[in-house]
């Protein structure tokens, strides 16, 4: 019975991890245009201000 049971958890366990890391994929939200220029300006504005306060 534990032979069945490991063999099963093995096959089964890749199968519903691929599943999750595609589903993931899929449903990941993409960016608006407008998203984008305020996350490259946010960005941009982080790394000034952490060159600023580096010794």
């Amino acid at each position: 019975m534990s032979g069945t049971l490991w063999s099963l958890a093995t096959i089964l366990g890749p199968i519903i991890l691929a599943a999750a890391i595609i589903y993931a994929l899929v449903a990941r939200r993409k960016l608006t245009p407008r998203e984008r220029v305020r996350q490259a300006e946010t960005t941009q504005q982080r790394y000034r201000e952490a060159e600023r306060t580096d010794p």
